[in-house]
């Protein structure tokens, strides 16, 4: 089917956009839809705002009439905010509408109007509550299908960042609403060149970082001298601000609290990183003054001690072969030109640790999107926390990290950040393959 003919037949409800998505990867086309957005990058300022001829194009594709940017007073909508960009914080309603053809407009409260000035296209204001429904109704006059992100019966949280008031308003005029799903992952979610450049730049700060945590344990114990967990983030922040990384508190879980996936040190709860411990680092982390800062994350599992025993390298293994059974799928569905969605290869994780009995003792999702987010808009890997039918697109980054968690004695993941560029999939950072000994000669 030409892309033509999608176009076509998307307009009159034929094809879903999951199915539009699938029919273009499908016969190559894939690259050619994303095409407009990773030969622009130019287009955002600063990293943010939004191509506008590349929305147009994707939503000539999906058979939209535009696309509905919107942001009320009571809830945040940061896929809006960093497309848009307005200047300085907002304090009432907004929208921005991106039409299909045409100029996009801008609607705002005369009290915000000057943050939407460098935005592009046409600029509408109102006065008062009772104002803002007919501007609304002028701003959307000819459009009968648009783009929200709201899709609540999705199951996935992050598609829904607009409120039911919102959404309620635009329905009322007439309009239908469908989710921005797809837009969003052709928009925010693509790295671009800059993009890229600073992951890259990111992945590497995090792997000196790690191989310097690991060395600062080995020292202080050594020295005979106590380290806890606390002591280890504290380290890894010094690190982020020497370096100019922006990103949440490192995870640094030793022992038991390795067998917490979402554990992290505080200042209540930080246990001594004592010999014969497992050793869990997690780090996230940007480059806070690029131009387009993608997020990279690195996690790295050590034992402290000189020999790694068979009960933690054991389940380790399997983890890795989980890994890499993953990326190896998504590789071969790419090489036939044929799109892999996210629960699938997320199943593909579970089934080999299932294979190794350990299938109950995987408790999250098996990898996460990654753009200017951490937890990114694009598709995730996920078959367990929500059934994400997404596409992984080209352009776009994410995480593949299985883990394996025994309650009350340890938990084990390997994390990879992947790539899929034109060439194919990309690994980022440094792949894991044995658990660390710290304190060996």
């Amino acid at each position: 089917m030409t892309r033509r003919r999608m176009s076509r037949a998307a307009a009159r409800g034929l094809l879903s956009v999951g199915a539009v998505a699938a029919a273009l990867a499908a016969t190559g086309a894939l690259a050619l839809w994303a095409a407009p957005a990773l030969a622009q990058p130019a287009a955002r300022a600063a990293g943010k705002g939004i191509d506008i001829e590349a929305a147009q194009g994707i939503l000539a594709v999906q058979g939209l009439d535009g696309w509905l940017l919107a942001q009320s007073a009571d809830s945040a909508n940061p896929i809006a905010v960093e497309l848009v960009a307005p200047a300085g914080a907002t304090s009432h309603a907004w929208f921005y509408f991106i039409p299909a053809q045409g100029d996009p407009i801008a609607l705002a409260h005369q009290s915000d109007a000057a943050a939407f000035a460098s935005a592009p296209g046409k600029k509408l204001e109102y006065a008062a509550e009772r104002d803002l429904r007919t501007a609304l109704r002028g701003m959307l006059k000819g459009a009968h299908r648009v783009a929200m992100e709201y899709a609540p019966r999705s199951g996935i949280p992050s598609l829904t960042r607009v409120d039911a008031r919102t959404v309620g308003l635009v329905r009322r005029l007439g309009v239908v609403v469908a989710s921005s799903a797809e837009l969003v992952q052709f928009t925010k979610s693509l790295w671009g060149p800059e993009g890229r450049v600073a992951h890259y730049v990111a992945i590497h700060h995090l792997a000196r970082l790690k191989d310097a945590a690991l060395a600062h344990v080995a020292g202080e114990l050594r020295a005979g001298r106590p380290v806890t967990e606390l002591d280890v983030q504290r380290f890894l922040q010094r690190g982020f601000e020497v370096r100019g990384l922006d990103g949440p508190p490192p995870i640094v879980a030793a022992g038991v609290n390795t067998a917490d996936p979402a554990y992290a040190p505080a200042a209540r709860r930080s246990a001594a990183i004592k010999r014969g411990d497992l050793l869990v680092l997690d780090l996230s982390a940007r480059v806070a003054d690029a131009p387009r800062p993608i997020y990279a994350r690195l996690a790295w599992v050590a034992y402290v001690g000189d020999q790694v025993p068979a009960r933690y390298a054991d389940p380790f293994r399997t983890v890795v072969a989980a890994r890499d059974a993953v990326v190896s799928f998504i590789e071969e569905r790419l090489s036939r030109r044929r799109v892999v969605k996210g629960f699938e290869a997320d199943h593909k994780a579970r089934t080999v640790i299932a294979q190794a009995r350990l299938g109950d003792k995987f408790v999250h999702r098996t990898g996460q999107s990654l753009d200017t987010s951490l937890q990114g808009d694009g598709a995730n890997l996920d078959d367990h926390e929500t059934h994400d039918t997404r596409n992984l697109v080209m352009g776009s980054g994410f995480t593949v990290g299985p883990g394996v968690y025994l309650p009350g004695d340890f938990g084990v993941r390997s994390v990879l950040d992947v790539y899929i560029g034109r060439k194919g999939v990309e690994v980022t950072s440094p792949a894991q393959q044995t658990i660390t000994p710290v304190l060996a000669p």
